[in-house]
């Protein structure tokens, strides 16, 4: 589905049983809006508001809520640090 907000289309699986979020530079619109997302509270929408770099939402269905950071890997630093 296409939801179209502040004159850009933006897709959301509304029956997608998994969704990671990522940080929200765009706005928070989608997250108020969208059926999709009508399970988070504010508490929530904060959250994802002040996700940070590398940090993510992993939104289950039925099963939950769970904040992730990413950190790479020694080998992922070796091989790619200058770049």
């Amino acid at each position: 589905m296409s939801v179209f907000l502040e004159g850009k289309a933006r897709l959301v699986f509304e029956n997608s049983p998994i969704r990671v979020i990522f940080n929200q530079r765009q706005g928070m619109n989608v997250f108020q809006e969208d059926a999709a997302f009508q399970h988070l509270n504010q508490q929530h929408r904060d959250i994802i508001a002040a996700l940070p770099r590398f940090h993510y939402v992993l939104d289950i269905q039925d099963e939950g809520l769970w904040y992730l950071y990413n950190r790479s890997s020694e080998s992922e630093m070796e091989r790619f640090r200058t770049t």
